[in-house]
């Protein structure tokens, strides 16, 4: 029982009450991110990758145990188009990445790990940056980006390759706005998937899944157990979540009811949680709302 997805557990537990009893005692409910406003950060595990504004201070930070980790100098960090890491820096497999380009045609990538003093650089001839909008997610050991244009790029950082992969990217429907399409985009990795969300104003989100088999963006009408927390720096997934949130369902850091629910949109409803919401994400303020995956004891750190 331990071994199925949560859609085979339940159903394993409905064939009998000790099928059932085995089934319940090894389900995992998912503890929902927390979401928090931070500008100018990125979240991995519970942890935040940090600058001041117009600065070279660089420093990854755990918001509940209050642990600091200040990175070697990296001039002006926050002019870098894409940043990330793998994993919290407690591991030694911990990777931060930067990218920029400082001339028309090539980028430079800078890479950081625990132990280190100062930071790995290598450039590469690419023209794969756009001025904004770009973005990163690190799954299967690799950190894929996405720039405005949807296009995708791949850097290994044991291997230090970079290779734009010849995927085409999703096409923006007929009924949306070329520039809104660009903009409301958010990018979330799950059990070595990759999903786009694509939000324009009041019309449904389109989710995309990457089949790199058929080098292509597969459109996707339900994520199934599948519950994606979105923001603009970083994304969560979830498989099973707690009594009262929407499953199949995608929540975006926006808040509403007086700022106490967020904004989410329902694949088995079809519809937005609250009904009359607009996500401008050109916009929007929350553009620094972030998720974060609070520590299981959480409780008793705060």
């Amino acid at each position: 029982m331990a071994y199925l997805e949560i859609q085979d557990n339940v159903r394993a537990s409905a064939v009998c009450k000790s099928w059932y009893e085995a089934a319940v005692s090894v389900r995992i409910i998912d503890q929902p991110p927390w979401l928090i406003h931070f500008p100018k950060t990125k979240n991995t595990y519970g942890w935040l990758l940090m600058s001041k504004e117009n600065s070279s201070d660089f420093v990854l930070f755990n918001p509940f145990t209050k642990d600091l980790v200040v990175l070697p100098y990296l001039e002006l960090w926050n002019y870098y188009k894409l940043v990330g890491f793998s994993c919290a820096p407690t591991s030694s497999d911990c990777v931060v990445f930067t990218i920029k380009d400082y001339d028309p045609g090539h980028v430079t990538i800078r890479t950081w790990s625990p132990g280190q003093t100062m930071w790995t650089s290598m450039q590469v001839e690419s023209q794969f940056l756009d001025v904004e909008h770009n973005n990163v997610v690190f799954l299967n050991g690799l950190f894929y980006c996405l720039n405005r244009r949807n296009c995708l790029a791949v850097f290994d950082p044991t291997l230090r390759i970079w290779n734009v992969l010849d995927v085409p990217p999703p096409r923006c429907p007929d009924e949306i706005d070329e520039e809104n399409w660009y903009e409301g985009k958010f990018v979330v990795g799950y059990k070595g998937d990759i999903f786009i969300i694509c939000t324009c104003g009041r019309k449904d989100p389109l989710v995309f899944k990457l089949d790199l088999t058929r080098g292509m963006w597969e459109q996707k009408y339900t994520l199934g157990s599948l519950t994606i927390f979105a923001s603009i720096k970083s994304s969560e997934s979830r498989t099973y979540v707690s009594k009262g949130m929407l499953k199949n369902s995608v929540y975006f850091p926006k808040l509403c009811n007086n700022e106490k629910r967020c904004v989410a949109y329902s694949f088995d409803e079809g519809r937005y949680h609250q009904r009359e919401q607009s996500l401008d994400w050109g916009n929007e303020i929350s553009s620094d709302n972030i998720w974060i995956e609070p520590p299981k004891n959480v409780l008793e750190l705060v």
